[in-house]
């Protein structure tokens, strides 16, 4: 084929172009690099001068006195007895066809459930092990420690792209080989005494090999090929935390030079400043979630206590000025009675981890006592070896004694993530009778493990006359994330109903649900917050990828409980199309419930019976006249199996296409 003159000049300027883009790329990623390994090589000194020489730095550095008081724990018991019955149970059967269905039916959770098990029993064996001392659990151990180290991937198959890790063609560490790898050093550190030379020299060098060298080599190579697998050592999102703990565990538990632990610290806390920290709004907001806060940040304080531990506290993961803004993120997030506003991929029964919030509470004298009480001292879990050895080789936060009365924490009336365009709004303290409470969000459809939910609210009804004997009522919510598939995490996420905007209570226009991106968002164009009403508008048009579309609102007006007083909310709902246009419109309720009555006022009104509320539904258009509207129960997610439980869509909708419209929904307490 010959090409014409002009397409072959547009072709060389094409060319011309994509190789001043990859110039500039590497070159930029390079000098990143070199400073990257600057920085890291000069705090490492700063640290090697305040690491002892011949000192222990990891799981082997406490006594067996500690561990036996781990033993007086409640939740020592378990351990034991589920170590028990592992040694009991055969091994999980891991093969190449069940790690690579994933390829074939996108379907991650069967080999998951296999290689997670696999290391949940040499996790169970050792730490039941270090609980009795009585070397029982030394030969299942031993097993379960060879099981592991012969499975020709640690990394998860989800993470690894064309079986690369597997088919030995590459090596990197993701959120499985990291944590397991840390895991599975202080193991062996533990009990090295007691397990057979060969063991803990096999272990060691699968460790060194699928852990260790990796990290180092994203930190040292210049070469952008060298962080293949290896992104999250630069990203913001939970990997970073997660998987730089388990990096730290297996250094600090394997490396016997002070100025390679040194270089691990320094290193970690590094990429921690200049990167996880800053995916979190300067309020502290997690856009992934309160189950990823948990294991995100969760990880971030295994981090922080391992290094405060081997440094005996000079070097402080915790004196950045976001720290305690990002604590408060979970205690915050209560909408009501230890329900939490949910949104993005988030189970919808999520609630922050008590040892969490209560340790970085205690050590830095925050004041959440509630959470101290529940997560620290004897409600301490020993479980999984990470976690014990930082968190509970803290001791005197641990098991400090405190006079303080721990009484359960009340959030104020109000809690507004500026940053995130998150605002929850709670009943008065006075209030004596029933009532609802509201957490509703603009932000964008961009966000980490994001929705499409420009929007989106989360709305519930309470009971005082009972106390917290009666449970709250959902009304109207964000129903959580899907299963993950192959699907979650491609470019095909949004035919999910779940994360599209079709499973979330916000309006579809014309037919047009929302769209991806950071240009779909929702800004407040008015707050008006006071003791007794909270009013809040957000300009929502750009997140509708509708050419003839002029504008769209959302209006949130929340009515609190005060006294007997019971409160009220109403969403009004409004659409313009550009002059001589004209187009369909509609909102929706989103419900777990099934008790679902509709009652037709007249054509543009609606009476929608739900439990614990009635909703009162009205169309107008700009001249203040009836628009004609229907009520339909859609089921989200029907026909989806990755819809884990399926929520009711009450589709609330013009009959006619409409030139501008104004939907009321206005909710009462039943």
């Amino acid at each position: 084929m010959i090409m014409s003159k002009t397409l072959m000049c547009a072709t060389a300027r094409a060319t011309l172009a994509l190789v001043i883009t990859l110039a500039t790329f590497f070159g930029a990623t390079t000098r990143a690099t070199e400073q990257d390994k600057r920085m890291i090589e000069k705090r490492a000194e700063e640290i090697s001068q305040i690491l002892p020489d011949g000192q222990e730095f990891g799981a082997s550095a406490k006594p067996q006195a500690l561990w036996d008081k781990f033993a007086t724990l409640p939740s020592a018991n378990a351990v034991i007895k589920s170590a028990e019955k592992l040694a009991q149970a055969p091994p999980p059967v891991i093969t190449e066809e069940l790690y690579k269905e994933f390829y074939a039916n996108g379907n991650r959770a069967n080999y998951q459930r296999e290689f997670f098990q696999a290391q949940s029993r040499f996790i169970n064996f050792a730490v039941a092990e270090r609980l009795e001392n009585k070397g029982r659990f030394i030969q299942p151990l031993d097993d379960a420690i060879k099981q592991f180290c012969a499975l020709k991937s640690w990394v998860l198959p989800a993470h690894d792209a064309g079986a690369v890790v597997y088919d030995g063609k590459s090596t990197y560490s993701d959120l499985g080989a990291a944590t397991a790898g840390g895991e599975l050093a202080i193991a062996i550190n533990l009990l090295r005494d007691k397990l057979p030379r060969e063991t803990v020299e096999l272990a060691t060098r699968e460790i060194e090999r699928r852990v260790l060298a990796p990290y180092e080599k994203a930190i040292e190579d210049d070469s952008v090929k060298a962080g293949i697998g290896m992104w999250w050592v630069r990203t913001t999102n939970n990997w970073n935390a997660v998987c730089s703990a388990g990096t730290l565990a297996a250094a600090l538990n394997l490396i016997q030079s002070k100025e390679r632990i040194a270089y691990y610290i320094a290193a970690t806390e590094y990429f921690s400043e200049k990167y996880f920290m800053k995916g979190f709004s300067s309020d502290g907001y997690c856009s992934e979630g309160m189950s990823y806060w948990n294991y995100g940040f969760g990880n971030y304080l295994y981090l922080g206590a391992l290094a405060r531990n081997a440094t005996n506290g000079k070097v402080d993961f915790f004196r950045f000025d976001k720290i305690r803004a990002i604590l408060e993120f979970a205690p915050n997030l209560e909408i009501d009675k230890y329900n939490y506003a949910v949104f993005a991929d988030c189970p919808t029964n999520a609630r922050p981890n008590a040892t969490y919030v209560g340790y970085l509470s205690r050590l830095k004298g925050y004041g959440y006592l509630e959470f101290e009480e529940k997560g620290l001292g004897q409600n301490f879990g020993v479980g999984d070896l990470i976690q014990t050895t930082s968190i509970g080789y803290d001791e005197e936060i641990v098991f400090d004694e405190t006079d303080a009365e721990a009484s359960k924490y009340e959030p104020p009336i109000r809690t507004e993530f500026q940053d995130a365009g998150v605002v929850i709004c709670r009943p008065n303290p006075n209030a004596t009778g029933k009532y609802f409470a509201i957490a509703f969000k603009g932000g964008t459809n961009a966000e980490m493990h994001n929705h499409n939910d420009v929007g989106s609210y989360s709305l519930l009804v309470g009971d005082n006359t009972q106390g917290d004997a009666k449970p709250d009522v959902y009304v109207s919510r964000d129903p959580g994330g899907e299963t993950y598939t192959a699907r979650t995490f491609s470019s095909r996420r949004y035919e999910g109903e779940l994360l599209n905007s079709f499973g979330h209570p916000v309006p579809r226009i014309d037919g047009t649900l929302q769209s991806p991106g950071g240009e779909s968002r929702g800004v407040f164009l008015e707050k008006s917050f006071t003791d007794e009403l909270d009013v809040a508008t957000l300009e929502i048009t750009s997140a509708y990828k509708v050419p003839k579309l002029e504008r769209a609102t959302r209006k949130f007006e929340y009515r609190r409980a005060h006294q007997d007083e019971v409160g009220y909310l109403e969403i009004v709902d409004r659409v313009a199309f550009k002059e001589g246009e004209t187009g369909a419109f509609e909102t929706a309720i989103i419900t777990f419930e099934s008790e679902l009555e509709f009652k037709r006022v007249s054509d543009s009104q609606f009476e929608i019976a739900l439990p614990g509320a009635s909703v009162r539904v009205d169309a107008k258009d700009e001249n203040g006249d009836p628009i004609a509207i229907d009520v339909v129960k859609q089921i989200v997610g029907e026909k989806d199996p990755n819809v884990p439980k399926k929520p009711n869509r009450i589709a609330i909708l013009t009959k006619e296409p409409v030139a501008n419209a104004t939907i009321t929904q206005r909710f009462d307490v039943k």
